[in-house]
This record gives structure tokens, sequence and C-alpha cells, in this order.
């Protein structure tokens, strides 16, 4: 007994036509919205992401116009971001967030109609919100679609019918939801880097503030000290106590003056940014200058200075008004580190043999010490050749390498010295060490923040010995080629 064959579903030519014609459009729109997640995807410029957004939506629903408001910053109001097919017609600038109007945009599944609006919420529409949707219904604009991120309302986008009059399909409906959930996030993503770099901007422009305030008042500060120095210095005492009392005030005054040039050190200085003013300088006649301006400090705590000048006469590429900073502020430190009557020993040599062990540890830059030590080492002779002869150079031009000869400073001093486990961080400002004799410091503890940078902006290096109750050694190394 044969069996039937089974029943065949038969579709005519015109269902066979307008499935693939649909299978066409999905194909289309699929290819256009992978086309816009990748545009989106790569930018963070709002402007960008909102236009390219509104152009699909448009395209793929075949919009006669759109429109998007976005939440303002402080979230009370809608402004008006962007808006297509309206031609010379102006639109309402804002609308008030109200919650009977959220609560409508999130009320159904799919594009509200305006007219459902004043339907649902009869009688209870404040006159500002009624007044906008007014508005937007005379300019064509028949539906809402709300752009929200957990909850939170970031903007509602206004549209216009189909040009071609037909209502909106389930399809147009699944479009709609992808598209304005892709929107929204890309447009959260963008609002919040505008914030961080509104944020870094204000950051920069109160650096600077500070910085000029810092300069100014610096300063002027400079002048009255001076001053007040010069009248000290002048007056003859009288009497014992009277003596004493100058004597306090001299070291009040100098104090002060060291705090002031050391604010300016630091203001001066920033991490890639210094200018330095190359020219050909005996580095000794730097250090003799610094040691005659501490002659007072070293004669009231009677502290010897051995100076072993190897290297005298010989003149390097240095910007000889910061290196004298460098100088100055690594023998401040020894003259605070030594007790009355201690003993300070400079020693400058020029050798070809790169820094080893026997140096001690190199000090990293305080802004990159958890990142490990700098890869910085002496200059190469050929880095001054390449780099010109100019009078101004930042320190991100030198190419510095481990080959060449080299000019060392060494600054020892028998003071208290520095524990084993610090030495690595005291180039961090403000930072001292833990058995540093804070009521015989006068510095604020920046001397070696700015020093390395000066020293880091030469392509030189800087290397630390110390020995807890026996004493530091600061060793400063340099190109001397």
């Amino acid at each position: 007994m044969s069996k039937a064959p089974p029943e065949q579903t038969c579709r005519s030519e015109p269902d066979v036509k307008r499935l693939e014609e649909s299978l066409e459009k999905r194909n289309i729109t699929f290819e256009a919205l992978f086309g816009l997640f990748e545009k989106i995807g790569t930018t963070l410029d709002l402007a960008t992401i909102v236009r390219l957004f509104l152009l699909t939506l448009m395209g793929q629903l075949r919009l006669k116009r759109i429109a998007l408001y976005l939440a303002s910053s402080d979230g009370t109001r809608f402004v008006m971001h962007h808006a297509l097919g309206i031609g010379r017609q102006v639109l309402p600038t804002a609308f008030c967030v109200e919650h009977t109007l959220t609560r409508w945009l999130r009320s159904e599944k799919d594009a509200p109609h305006i007219d459902s609006f004043f339907n649902e919420y009869k009688g209870e529409v404040p006159g500002e919100t009624a007044g906008f949707l007014g508005e937007m219904a005379g300019r064509s604009f028949a539906y809402a679609y709300p752009l929200t991120d957990r909850d939170e309302l970031l903007g509602a986008v206004f549209f216009s019918g189909k040009v071609t009059g037909e209502g909106f399909s389930q399809f147009d409906n699944e479009l709609l939801r992808m598209l304005a959930k892709v929107a929204t996030i890309t447009i959260r993503n963008a609002a919040l880097y505008r914030s961080a770099v509104q944020s870094k901007q204000e950051l920069e422009r109160f650096s600077r503030i500070k910085k000029e305030f810092i300069n100014h008042t610096s300063h002027e500060l400079r002048t009255p000290i001076t001053v007040l120095k010069s009248a000290l210095w002048s007056i003859e005492p009288d009497e014992i106590d009277e003596g004493v009392l100058i004597d306090m005030s001299k070291d009040a005054v100098l104090r002060m003056q060291d705090k002031i040039e050391q604010l300016l050190s630091l203001n001066d200085i920033e991490l890639n940014a210094t200018a330095f003013d190359l020219a050909r300088t005996d580095v000794s006649s730097l250090l003799e200058e610094c040691l005659r301006e501490i002659i007072p400090e070293l004669e009231e705590k009677q502290i010897t200075v051995d100076l072993d000048d190897r290297a005298r006469y010989r003149e390097i590429m240095v910007d000889a008004a910061k290196m004298k900073l460098v100088l100055r502020g690594i023998i401040d430190n020894a003259v605070n580190a030594v007790e009355r009557g201690g003993t300070i020993s400079i020693v400058t040599d020029v050798t070809d043999i790169p820094p080893g062990g026997g140096d001690g540890i190199e000090i990293p830059d305080w802004s990159t010490v958890a990142e490990g030590p700098l890869p910085y080492s002496p200059c190469d002779a050929a880095d001054n050749e390449h780099a010109g002869t100019g009078p101004s150079r930042n320190f991100t031009d030198f190419h510095p390498s481990s080959q060449g000869s080299f000019l060392v400073m060494r600054v020892r001093d028998d003071g208290v010295g520095i524990p084993a486990d610090e030495i690595m961080a005291v180039s961090e400002p403000f930072r001292r060490a833990s058995n540093s004799p804070l009521k015989n410091v006068k510095g604020l503890g920046i001397g070696l923040s700015v020093a390395l940078k000066i020293i880091a902006g030469h392509g030189g290096r800087l290397f630390c010995r110390s020995e807890e109750g026996r004493g530091t050694e600061f060793s400063i190394w340099l190109n001397a080629d």
C-alpha cells in the first residue's frame, strides 16, 4: 500500500518576493548598524556620536525630521543638542526635567506618541512641559524615545513619522531600541571623557596660577629680606643680651631667605618642561661660589670643609645657574646633617670609569619611583653635537649613554647618615630621613627633588651611599666630553 506524498507548502511568487525584500532590507540595516558601531566605537567626540546616531536612525526609519535633547550638567533641564530635517525652523532650546514627563518617557516599550502624553496625563501637565510638547508637535515631531543608562535619563530623541506615511513595524521598534542603547552608552562615555578633560584643564590652570603666585610672592619677599639682612649685619651690639638677640634674628633671616630660594627653585623646575641654557662652564668655580655663600653657616657650626678639586679648570656643557642650585642644595644637606665641629669632604674628578656598586644607590626621580629606577645615564659626547649649540634645550633632548668620560663631584659628610631603606625616597619633596635632626634643619626638604630634575636634565645621574651614624656621600655624574 503506497503512502501519500507529504504535503508541500507552496508560496506564491509575490510572497517569496516580499520575503526576499524583507531579508535584503534587514541585511542592509545590519550593515549600516555595523558601520555605525564601528565609527562611534572609535571616537569620544560627543558631536560626532550624536550626528552619526541621528543620521543612521533617520535613514533607517525613513524619518522626516529628528532632534536630540540631552540632560544638562545639573540634571534639571534637557537641552537641544542636534537636529536634522528641520530646515530653517527653530526648535525649543530646552525643556524642564519634570516628573510627569520622565515617567511618560519611561512608560512604554516602544516610542510613545506625543498625543498619548496629553491623553494619559490630562490635567496634570505643567504649563512649560505642555508648551514644549505642543511646539514640537506643531513642527511635525510626533514621537519621543528616552535614552536611559542604568535607570538614569540622559536625554530623549524626538522624531516625526515616516516619509512614506507608513506606521512603524516591530522590526523598526527593535532597531530603535538597539540604536538608542548603543548611542546612550557612547554618549555617556563621551560625556565622562569631556568631564575628565575639563577637570584636567582646570587643574592645569590652577597649577599655572599657583606657580605664578609663588613666583610673584617669593620675588616680592626677596627685597625686604635683603634690606633686613643688611640692617642686621650692620648692627654692633652693645651688650651680650643684644648680641644673642641679633644672632637669633640673623639665623631667622637666613632660614627665611633659604626657604624663599628653594621655593623659587622648585617652582622653576617642571618635569619634562624645563629649558636649559647650556654653556661651557668651570664647575669648580660654581662650587667655590656655593662655599663662599655659606661661610656664616660653616663658621657658626665650626664645620671643616676639605676640598680636593682634581677637576679644576675642566669646563663642561651645563646650565650654570641651575647646576649651582644642585651644588648648593647638596652642600646644604651636608651642613644640616653634621653636628657642630663636623667635617664635609668635597672631591671633584674626571674619570673614564662609569659608576659602579661602590658609588651606592642611584636615586630615582620621586615622581617615577613606583615605576622603578630611571633609565638615565651620563651623557655621551655625540649628544651635544646632535643637539646643537643653541642657548635653550629641554632635558628630553638629551640621549645619555654609559660611554665617554665623566666629571664626578662627591660631597661627603660625617653626619647622622640615612637609613638604608629610605635612600630611594630621599628625592621626594618634603620628605626627610626618619633620623634627620629636625630641630637643626633649616630647609624645606625639597633641595634633592630640584637637584635630581636638573641633573637628569643634563643627562646625568645622582648616587647616594650612606651608613647610619657614619655619614652620607652624594655623587653627581655628568658628561665631561
